[in-house]
């Protein structure tokens, strides 16, 4: 049985055309040269039906060129998307490519991180951190760092940074990652300042309890001590149990007692020993009022009903202030509205100036018309030491203020 022809494209005639073997009337050599080498696809029934007449191949430069573009669009994809500020840097620290991330960290624009050394950016940094950098990349090891660093307004901020070497890189080059770590710091240091004052606490509390034993145990024998004290009348005995009872009474307010440490760098602590009080001149009463009329009104008027005693005035606060430290009064008679010092500020100099000089604070009558503020008020109390007068007001509800003061 004789083969069937077979077919190639002709390029003349633009069709597939039988070829007898041995013809070459389509330009193309006998099948049995042809097929010399050459690749030929068959059918199922092993006919040949055409044959490869051209292969392209791709230049290789091209493959490679395709190939680096899509490795530096997944880099700089890569580069871009890290959360931490990346600076690739050369051997020397010179930055010559920054993400994004580290732009907004530095609060650099655009490219203008490029160039800059990292040494710059690092507070304290230096050539020989360069030179560890170089010797850990050597050796195949990461450097790690806590660091302040630098931003462009010479702002700081605390940062973590790791430090690697680019193998990839045609050239040699370093890797910084560095991770702004400002608020882990800040909440390190509140924690660390709680765990210190969660300490002292506990430490305070365990003393409060051994003192509230000893207290306890303290209570009666002090009471009995205190009575013989007074039945014996004598006063350094006396003086001395006070002190002890002053101490007592100051711990059982759970109150801070101030820490000295001695020449020999012991701690104790410091109670304050009670000082010897002077007693106001209850012979002397101060009428302090910016109202010339009314204030000589109240002076005539407690010249006559108290003969014997010494009546001063001022004409503003800071005039009763000045004459108190000289004379320490026993009453003021104290108005509560007036200039350059009022009544109420001239009243918290004079509680400074009795505490200073550990004097009795004298008996202090103020007048006004006006609302008293909660502040006086809570000066004033139940009236029975200070006392508030409401303008208009009697001569004789002064004068009876005044009595019920010298007789206490």
């Amino acid at each position: 049985m004789a083969k069937k022809p077979r077919k190639v494209y002709n390029a003349a005639l633009g069709r597939m055309v039988p070829v007898e073997y041995g013809d070459t009337s389509s330009g193309h050599e006998p099948t049995h040269q042809r097929m010399l080498g050459e690749q030929v696809y068959f059918d199922g029934s092993d006919i040949d039906r055409l044959s490869i007449t051209q292969q392209v191949v791709e230049h290789s430069d091209a493959v490679a060129n395709r190939i680096d573009q899509a490795s530096s669009e997944r880099y700089d994809e890569l580069l871009h998307s890290i959360y931490d500020a990346v600076l690739i840097t050369d051997m020397d620290g010179t930055v010559h490519e920054a993400n994004v991330r580290a732009e907004q960290m530095f609060r650099w624009e655009d490219d203008e991180l490029v160039d800059v050394n990292i040494i710059d950016l690092i507070s304290g940094a230096d050539s020989e951190l360069m030179q560890l950098v170089r010797r850990n990349v050597s050796n195949r090891k990461f450097t790690v760092l806590e660091a302040v660093c630098i931003r462009s307004d010479e702002s700081r901020f605390n940062a973590d940074i790791v430090v690697n070497r680019l193998k990839s890189q045609k050239v040699k080059s370093l890797c910084f990652f560095i991770r702004d770590v400002t608020l882990r710091k800040q909440a390190e240091e509140g924690l660390k300042q709680a765990n210190e004052m969660l300490i002292e606490a506990e430490k305070v509390q365990a003393r409060i309890d051994t003192i509230s034993t000893l207290l306890h145990g303290f209570n009666n024998p002090l009471q009995i001590l205190t009575c013989m004290a007074e039945m014996d009348e004598n006063p350094e005995y006396k003086k001395q149990l006070e002190r002890i009872v002053a101490l007592c009474e100051q711990l059982k307010q759970e109150q801070t007692l101030e820490e000295v440490v001695d020449k020999y760098g012991d701690s104790r602590y410091d109670v304050d020993e009670p000082k010897d009080t002077i007693a106001q001149d209850m012979d002397r009463i101060l009428v302090v009022d910016d109202e010339d009329t009314l204030r000589g009104i109240f002076i005539d008027a407690l010249t006559t009903a108290l003969p014997g005693k010494t009546i001063d005035s001022a004409v503003n606060g800071k005039t009763g202030v000045d004459l108190f430290a000289m004379r320490h009064h026993g009453i003021i008679i104290m108005d509560v509205s007036m200039p350059v010092m009022n009544g109420e500020e001239a009243f918290r100099e004079i509680e400074r100036i009795c505490k200073r000089k550990s004097w009795v604070m004298p008996y202090v009558i103020f007048c006004t018309g006006f609302v008293i503020s909660e502040e006086l008020s809570e000066v004033i109390g139940d009236g029975t030491y200070h006392m508030c007068v409401q303008k208009p007001l009697t001569l004789s509800s002064l004068i009876d203020a005044v009595k019920a003061r010298l007789t206490v």
